[in-house]
């Protein structure tokens, strides 16, 4: 019997993220770059730990978003018969890359926190408000041009959360300014800064573990592998099904294959045709997988090889 391909559109997938998604990050990469360098020199004249913090966190969001235009380009180009995907994944290789800085970052942060509230280190909290003040717009500028995109695909979301994770520090970094300037108990500083690198860290975490199913070919969070399989053994004239396997090429791009033995009757009487239009039906409908790769074979077919059913 032969293989028969239900296709998803990929272009689909390059408007995602075509021109409009990218002009969005390069408005966002220039704000943050602007900033990364008067957040860094603030947080040498202020002294202040938090801003440290929250400037290397936004070296991380430059290079992230950075790997977020290139990848967005990347996944863009047309397949190819070396690629026959083209470079769809690019956009997950490029938010684990992004999730993975984000963990480093946070280590950074916390040893440098434990150090400054070992030795105490003066703090100029009139600057270290301004500054903070200032970065809070920024960030939040960045947050909001990427916001409505932020569920395009995880490398806009590795983005967005950079973005998120500095409006967060940059409150934080308001709080603890005003708490040194009014009462001069600077461990505010550095305890605040522990405070930023927990926010970064759920964030990058929750990614990270996305992406790496993706990248191992794990089966979907959201589809329940046990249940595709009871379903298509539900239908009549469908003897068993093996060889079953469902993974994601991206963050919305489902992809299924299986064998699926057929009764003699069905193969003879061409109502195979049916059968398959009706699996690839309700696959798409109850569990939104629209790209199938079905083999139908005769109960005799010597390619077949059981497995034991989940």
């Amino acid at each position: 019997m032969p293989h028969v391909h239900h296709h998803l559109d990929l272009e689909k997938m390059e408007k995602d993220m075509g021109r409009s998604v990218r002009k969005r990050l390069w408005w966002t990469l220039l704000l943050n770059f602007v900033f990364l360098a008067v957040e860094l020199i603030g947080g040498i004249l202020s002294g202040s730990l938090a801003l440290l913090a929250d400037a290397g966190h936004m070296f991380t969001d430059v290079a992230a978003l950075g790997i977020a235009i290139i990848a967005s380009h990347l996944a863009g180009r047309e397949p190819s018969p070396k690629r026959t995907f083209g470079l769809i994944r690019a956009e997950v290789v490029g938010a684990f890359i992004n999730g993975a800085t984000l963990v480093v970052i946070v280590l950074f942060i916390l040893w440098e926190a434990w150090t400054r509230l070992n030795r105490p280190v003066s703090v100029d909290g009139p600057l270290m408000l301004v500054i903070a003040v200032l970065g809070l717009a920024c960030n939040l500028a960045s947050t909001l041009i990427l916001l409505d995109r932020r569920q395009t695909s995880l490398n806009l979301r590795g983005a967005f959360l950079h973005m998120l994770g500095d409006t967060l520090g940059s409150a934080g970094a308001i709080a603890a300014a005003l708490v040194i300037w009014t009462t001069g108990w600077t461990p505010a500083d550095p305890l605040v800064s522990v405070l930023i690198a927990g926010i970064i860290l759920w964030s990058s975490l929750g990614l990270l573990r996305q992406t790496l199913n993706i990248i191992i070919n794990a089966t979907p969070e959201n589809i329940d592998y046990t249940e595709v399989h009871r379903a298509l053994m539900s239908f009549d004239h469908f003897t068993s099904v093996h060889h079953l396997h469902i993974w994601n090429l991206s963050d919305s791009f489902p992809i299924l294959s299986a064998h699926i033995t057929l009764e003699r009757a069905c193969v003879d009487s061409g109502h195979w045709h049916e059968c398959l239009k009706n699996a690839q039906r309700m696959l798409r409908d109850d569990f939104g997988i629209e790209h199938t790769t079905l083999q139908l074979e005769p109960a005799e077919y010597e390619g077949n090889c059981e497995i034991k059913k989940p």
